[in-house]
C-alpha cells in the first residue's frame, strides 16, 4: 500500500489512529508529512509544526504556537502567556492548545508534528519529568488528529509501543517510488543513472535530490557521471556535505559521551564490521565502558549491530566521517579518491560507470565556500 494512502487510512479509520513516520536522516519524512497535508480532506484544518524549532522553553514554545495557530474565538479559552507562572503551567497550555483548540472555521485541527521526540527537551524543566507519557495520553484522548514523524528509528519504535493509538509507518530507505516520495529528484536521468544514484545514496530521498541535481548541472557542462556528481557533493561546503555534517552532529548531540562516540565512529569509518572486543581494543577502553558507548549510538541509529558486529548505519555518512576525521579539511584529491573507493563498493553489482580522475571533482569547486 502506498505510504501516503497508509497514513490517510489510519486517520480515516472508525477509531482514528496516530500515524508515526519513522525514517533516518534524509529519508523523506518532512516531504511525506507535506504530501499527507496536501491530501487531507476538508473536515479538519491541517497545521505543520517542526518541534525541533519549537523545543526551547515551554513558555517560548507556547508563545510561538499562539502566533502560528489561528484558533476560533469561541473555542475553549487558552491561558494568556503572561498568566503562566512556571514551565509546568506553560507545557499544560501547550497540550491544551494541541488537544482541545478548534480552528477559526470551527473544524478540528490535524497537527503534523515533525521530530516529535524533541519534546524530550522539556524534560529538564521542573515538574516535567513525565511529560512524554503525559503527551501520549493527551494526544490519544484528543478529538484533534495528529501525524507524527521522527528521524530516530529505535526511539520511535519504543514510542509506538508506549503511546496509545500510535500506528508506526516505516520509511524504507530504498523506496522513493510511492505517491508521497516523489521521483522528481531523479527526473531527466536514464534508468541506469537512477539506479546508480540510488545505490550511491542508500536510496535516501534528501541525498538523492542533491546528487541528482548535481548530475544534471554537470551534464550541462559536458560531464555526466553519477560518481563525479557525488564527488563534487562530498567537497567541504557543498550542500550534501553540509547535510551529512548536520546528521552527524544532531545524532551525537542527542546521545551521551560525545568525544568517545566520535572516536568509535572514526574506527568504524576505517574498518567495519567490528565486534565490541575489537572496538574496545582500538579505543584502549574496557569492554564494559565500550558497550555503554555503543548502546548510546544504537539508541540514535548511528550504528547497526548484526550478529554482534557493529557498522555505521548510513553508508554515505560513513564516507563523510572517513573524509573528516583528521585535523584538516580533506583536499579535493582526497575527496575524489575516497569517493571513487566508496562508489566502487556500492556499484559493484550495477552497470559500470566511468572513473573520476584522481584529484579532480566532477566540476569546478571554485565557487564552494569552506565552512567550519
Amino acid at each position: 500500500m502506498p505510504l501516503i494512502h497508509r497514513v490517510l487510512s489510519v486517520l480515516a479509520s472508525p477509531t482514528p489512529g496516530i500515524p508515526l513516520l519513522i525514517g533516518g536522516c534524509s529519508a523523506g519524512r518532512t516531504h511525506a508529512l507535506h504530501a499527507v497535508m496536501a491530501r487531507l480532506d476538508g473536515d479538519t484544518t491541517p497545521i505543520y509544526l517542526d518541534v525541533e524549532r519549537l523545543a526551547t522553553t515551554p513558555e517560548q514554545c507556547y508563545r510561538s504556537l499562539l502566533r502560528h495557530v489561528r484558533v476560533a474565538e469561541d473555542a475553549p479559552a487558552l491561558p494568556a502567556p503572561a498568566s503562566l507562572t512556571s514551565p509546568r503551567d506553560a507545557f499544560d497550555a501547550v497540550l491544551a492548545l494541541l488537544t482541545s483548540a478548534r480552528a477559526v472555521s470551527g473544524r478540528r485541527f490535524t497537527f503534523l508534528l515533525d521530530e516529535v521526540l524533541d519534546l524530550r527537551t522539556f524534560e529538564s524543566f521542573p515538574g516535567l519529568k513525565t511529560l512524554m507519557a503525559e503527551t501520549g495520553a493527551a494526544l490519544g484522548a484528543s478529538a484533534n488528529r495528529f501525524v507524527l514523524a521522527t528521524r530516530f528509528r529505535q526511539r520511535g519504535t519504543r514510542l509506538a509501543a508506549t503511546w496509545p493509538r500510535i500506528a508506526p509507518v516505516m520509511l524504507d530507505d530504498l523506496t522513493i517510488t510511492d505517491d508521497g516520495r516523489s521521483t522528481d529528484a531523479l527526473a531527466g536521468l536514464d534508468p541506469t543513472e537512477q539506479q546508480q544514484v540510488l545505490a550511491l545514496t542508500g536510496g535516501r530521498l534528501g541525498y538523492a535530490v542533491l546528487v541528482g541535481e548535481a548530475l544534471r548541472q554537470a551534464r550541462r557542462q559536458g560531464i555526466a557521471d553519477p560518481v563525479g556528481a557525488l564527488t563534487e557533493q562530498m567537497l567541504t561546503g557543498s550542500a550534501l556535505e553540509r547535510r551529512l555534517r548536520l546528521s552527524y552532529e544532531v545524532r551525537l548531540q542527542r546521545a551521551r559521551g560525545y568525544g568517545a562516540l566520535r572516536a568509535i565512529l572514526d574506527v568504524l569509518a576505517e574498518q567495519q564490521p567490528l565486534t565490541l572486543t575489537h572496538i574496545a581494543q582500538r579505543l584502549h577502553r574496557t569492554p564494559g565502558s565500550t558497550k555503554d558507548y555503543l548502546s548510546w549510538m544504537l539508541d540514535v541509529d548511528l550504528l547497526t549491530v548484526e550478529r554482534k558486529r557493529y557498522t555505521v548505519t548510513d553508508p554515505l555518512l560513513r564516507l563523510w566521517i572517513r573524509l573528516n576525521n583528521g585535523a584538516d579539511a580533506p583536499t579535493d584529491a582526497q575527496v575524489a579518491r575516497e569517493t571513487q573507493r566508496f562508489a566502487s563498493e556500492r556499484l559493484a553489482d550495477l552497470p559500470a560507470v566511468a572513473p573520476v580522475p584522481a584529484g579532480r571533482p566532477a566540476s569546478s569547486a571554485g565557487s564552494i565556500i569552506e565552512i567550519d
